[in-house]
């Protein structure tokens, strides 16, 4: 009796409430993805086009990829996609905190 008991507090299937606090999560994860992305596409194109005849091409995809404008519109839809997944799925947390 102890085992089933065992089993049915370990696994608890819970769904994250819609609200301020699952946005600012949101916000959060689209934000740090941002970075990480325009990082790795600057990183990429200096690598690559560096110290070649193309480096004016460079700064212009890097200037365009950097603007502010571009950084707002994939925010919003980031954050509005991360805000979806949060809210309809179901997360499996364990008892040592391990998500499934």
């Amino acid at each position: 009796m102890d085992g089933i008991k065992y089993l049915e507090m370990k696994n608890k299937k819970i769904i994250m409430k819609r609200g301020f606090w699952t946005g600012l999560l949101a916000f959060v994860i689209a934000k740090v993805a941002h970075l990480l992305i325009t990082g790795c596409i600057g990183l990429i194109l200096g690598l690559t086009f560096g110290n070649t005849s193309l480096e004016d091409l460079m700064w212009d995809l890097i200037s365009i990829v950097d603007n502010p404008g571009v950084g707002l519109i994939f925010l919003i839809f980031a954050t509005r996609y991360i805000y979806r997944r949060l809210v309809s799925q179901k997360i499996t947390i364990s008892k040592l905190g391990d998500t499934k």
